[in-house]
């Protein structure tokens, strides 16, 4: 599955751009020029391939010395983009969620330690390890549950209902390590924090933060989703049409539902310093790395997870001696980034509407504020001598092997002719060309000039791929050594299926259709679009990677008489068993409510009037998702043979060809 976003060449209008009169820190011996035309000149940059919006600020002390918008938050009524607009800030939510909690800890009303289920309990899972999650594991992703439940997450309506829906699906779920013992992303943790902040406040999510948070810290222009009725919202842009999307609901409200602006987060910023919130002692929880023991096999994560905070001490800064706090936020539309130095006392707020890298220009940002004002000296680059290729040693070839992550399964093998590690990735059937890694002196694989790998083992036997950046001290889990699985398990029920969603509603973002079948070479075990899971029963397939993000477990159901896929609160049938479409067939909606297909044989037109709240989508035979009524609007659509063509909508809904009367 793949998005595709607008490229949109901005045009430079002064008179749509905030004058800014650089100020001077204290003392006056520095200005923020430099730091303002890095921002400008990065942002603009960003602008001009494919993000249709930005606004950023930079706080220093109690003040907001420097903030701007850029683009245009409206182009149908050319209005760009002013420093009250709103943007999606996405998981930057986090940190607020946290927040929430520990003011409730300085309440006396929850604990960290103590179990979710002592404030939620109608929490459950299958796996009964579920009752050792604490509230802390939640807050610094160590709860082992999967990861996200997507379904209805993004979309163009609020869904009131989904914390509910979220606990009835962990109530079907396993977790994928012993909680407590790694830091794995995890988005759900935060859905839980969200309804333990509802259940012992006695208010609603939204309620509680703009009492006890955007009130008291002056964040007027932030809010639970876009403020209602506010149109100072930014937006993103079709690349085909230009036509303006959907405004954007995330409905994942406690990981990543907040609509902020970036002089709001550098407000925030000032309880570090300014404007505590907290109890000195909670303040420092909230400002200390947390992460699990086994995060990493040795040593020190690179992402040094806090309460809510991908980092709290920042790599690109932490071996300059500054302790820079980091939390990034993307969701379909947009991406933001924030930056925080307690003990200086700075902030930098990047938000963008559509595709940007905000983490990079805000370290930009960040080093030449920071180097400006004398906290860091701007050394030269220094030429460091390029380690040789050295002859691969004879222990590291039993890490040949297959390896996951998330994203796919990895095969390693070794030429110890050439001294290269052959890096090959699965691809629905067979493994790709490999890429190919030299073993250098130091004793690492070098990918480019900035990254390199190496290989470890865990304690438990457990091997491996660790990635390193730009000579940091500390590394990431990569990939992880697939374990045996059950080779007498039959895996014909997942062997090269097409898979089409069922109850996808009218307004979610990212339909998606899924992939399963089997690997050869890794028997007792299926994949689901290229993602590695064990089979535990011939209907079953279970999490086989402790360090990997955004899990789900695949089970085939009986539905209708047939055989139908769950996974991740997703319903799915076999697309081998769908009718060919008819371009002059009325579709109906049945009383179920399913979503219904059809697959187009040869090439033909789609041109089917749609019903109010109904919704078109076309997939290509590959699962591109080639046509979607709800982003690209009610048109006459070309379908190419092979593609499949979904129809969804209420109960007894009807799809009608345009052409009859």
């Amino acid at each position: 599955m793949k998005r595709h976003f607008c490229v949109f060449t901005v045009l430079l209008i002064l008179a749509q751009l905030l004058t800014v009169i650089p100020r001077t820190f204290a003392g006056g011996q520095t200005s923020y020029g430099e730091a303002i035309t890095t921002a400008r000149q990065e942002i603009w940059k960003a602008l001009s391939n494919g993000a249709s919006a930005a606004t950023v600020a930079i706080m220093d002390d109690n003040a907001i010395v420097y903030s701007e918008g850029f683009g245009m938050r409206s182009r149908e009524e050319s209005i760009g983009v002013d420093t009250n607009t709103q943007f999606n800030i996405g998981s930057i939510s986090k940190v607020f969620t946290a927040l929430g909690v520990l003011l409730l800890c300085d309440d006396g009303l929850v604990e960290l330690d103590k179990p979710v289920t002592t404030y939620l309990p109608e929490f459950m899972m299958k796996d009964p390890r579920y009752n050792e999650i604490t509230v802390r594991m939640l807050l610094n992703h160590s709860s082992g549950i999967a990861g996200t439940y997507m379904k209805t997450g993004f979309g163009t309506e609020k869904n009131r209902s989904y914390v509910s829906e979220t606990l009835a699906e962990l109530a079907k779920g396993n977790l994928k390590h012993n909680p407590g013992d790694v830091s794995v992303y995890c988005n759900d943790g935060f859905t839980l924090a969200e309804a333990i902040i509802e259940r012992v406040s006695g208010m609603s999510f939204a309620d509680f933060l703009e009492i006890r948070v955007f009130a008291k810290t002056g964040m007027a222009n932030s809010s639970c989703y876009f403020s209602g009725g506010n149109r100072n919202i930014a937006h993103q842009y079709d690349s085909a049409t230009g036509r303006v999307l959907p405004a954007e609901y995330v409905n994942i409200l406690g990981s990543g539902g907040i609509a902020s602006t970036a002089e709001d987060l550098c407000r925030f910023s000032q309880t570090m310093w300014a404007n505590p919130l907290l109890k000195s002692s909670t303040l420092e929880e909230f400002m200390i790395p947390q992460y699990g023991p086994m995060t990493v096999p040795g040593g020190i994560p690179f992402y040094r997870f806090g309460l809510g905070w991908d980092s709290v001490e920042l790599e690109e800064f932490i071996g300059q001696g500054i302790k820079v706090m980091a939390k990034s936020g993307g969701t379909i539309q947009f991406n933001s980034q924030l930056y925080v130095a307690p003990g200086e006392k700075l902030a930098v707020a990047l938000l963008f509407a559509g595709p940007a890298d905000p983490a990079a220009i805000c370290t930009k940002i960040m080093q030449v504020l920071m180097e400006s004002k004398g906290v860091l000296k701007k050394d030269e680059p220094q030429i460091k001598p390029t380690p040789q290729v050295a002859v691969i040693p004879q222990e590291l070839l039993r890490y040949e092997g297959y390896y996951g992550n998330y994203q796919g399964i990895i095969k390693v093998e070794f030429d110890t002719t050439a001294n290269m590690m052959k890096y090959s990735k699965y691809n629905y059937g067979a493994f790709g060309p490999a890429a190919q890694f030299p073993y250098m002196e130091d004793g690492f694989f070098h990918v480019d000039g900035s990254q390199k790998l190496n290989f470890e083992e865990a304690a438990n036997g457990t091997k491996f791929i660790i990635a390193h950046v730009h000579n940091s001290t500390g590394k990431a889990v990569f990939a992880q050594e697939i374990p045996p699985g059950n080779s007498t398990l039959s895996r014909s029920l997942f062997e090269n299926r097409v898979w089409l969603p069922r109850n996808l509603t009218s307004y979610e973002f990212v339909p998606f259709m899924t992939i399963s079948g089997i690997l050869q070479e890794l028997p007792g075990y299926i994949h689901l679009d290229n993602v590695p899971y064990a089979l535990v029963g011939e209907y079953t397939g279970a999490m086989a990677l402790s360090h990997a993000r955004d899990l789900v477990e695949p089970v085939i159901i009986k539905r209708d008489q047939k055989q139908w896929l769950e996974a991740g609160g997703y319903l799915f049938s076999d697309a081998s068993e769908i009718v060919p479409f008819d371009p002059s067939e009325e579709i109906f909606i049945g009383t179920n409510g399913y979503n219904e297909w059809r697959l187009v044989k040869t090439d033909d037109v789609l041109n089917t009037k749609i019903p109010i709240g109904g919704r078109l989508l076309v997939f290509s035979q590959m699962g591109e998702l080639a046509y979607d009524s709800l982003t690209n609007g009610e048109k006459v659509v070309f379908v190419e043979e092979g593609s499949y063509v979904g129809f969804i909508g209420e109960p007894g809904n009807s799809f009608i060809p345009a052409h009859r009367p």
